[in-house]
């Protein structure tokens, strides 16, 4: 009888696999998304896997450009009383990284941006401590102080390839970004620096976001992004091909 069970229970879950609707979750492993032109009317929105109460955060991407607007956003996530609820982008006129939290801006300087190369970026905050810190290619920042002490919660936007001045909207040409994303992990807590290491490391173990997950990831697509496979855009660095 349990057997019977367990094989009607087996169908059930087959059959609501089977009739979820094509936005449902996918593995972007190994894919990137594409951003091949510079216009504010293409981005990506990223759905997350569970409501959002969130006293720590690491964000984990990599971007590839070439850099055609001034100041391009790599992750966009507002909420209705906060458009920069967590945002990072680049400054090129400054030379430096922009992190937002809470709409209150942070600077971070030296840390690489190479173009038409593969970046590696973790940003992390804490609201116990209300320090931020960040890491590129294997380079780690020093700890700044930045937003009020408060949990992220609320209905986020979470938007790829737009900077988001107001709720789900309100994008600039001049923050747009062009190129690729790919392995965008986000995490309730601050992950230690090894963990860190071993995404930097591009290491095929390193740990999976709780929060938003490229391995499991539901998404909307606006515009001419796309989803490509990432060994036919750009080459394999040499830890990938470990």
């Amino acid at each position: 009888m349990k057997r019977v069970a367990s094989y009607v229970f087996f169908i059930v879950l087959c059959g609501l696999a089977l009739s979820q609707p094509e936005k449902d979750r996918k593995c972007l492993r190994e894919k990137v998304i594409t951003f091949p032109e510079l216009t504010t009317n293409s981005w990506v929105q990223l759905h997350p896997n569970v409501s959002m109460d969130l006293s720590e955060i690491t964000v984990c991407l990599r971007f590839y450009t070439e850099q055609a607007s001034p100041s391009p956003c790599l992750f966009s996530l507002a909420t209705p009383s906060n458009p920069q609820d967590f945002s990072l982008r680049w400054s090129g006129d400054s030379k430096l990284y922009q992190l937002f939290i809470h709409n209150t801006q942070v600077d971070f300087k030296g840390l690489m941006f190479n173009m038409n190369q593969w970046n590696s970026v973790c940003a992390t905050w804490d609201a116990k401590s209300g320090l931020a810190q960040m890491f590129v290619n294997e380079v780690a920042s020093i700890k700044k102080a930045v937003g009020t002490k408060v949990s992220f919660k609320g209905n986020p936007v979470i938007a790829l390839g737009q900077y988001q001045t107001q709720y789900g909207g309100g994008f600039l040409l001049p923050s747009t970004f062009t190129g690729f994303l790919a392995d965008v992990h986000v995490h309730g807590q601050v992950l230690i620096t090894r963990q860190i290491k071993t995404y930097m490391e591009a290491k095929s173990k390193y740990k999976l976001g709780d929060y938003i997950n490229w391995h499991n990831l539901m998404y909307t697509i606006t515009g001419s992004a796309q989803v490509e496979e990432k060994h036919q855009v750009t080459f394999y660095t040499k830890e990938e091909q470990q």
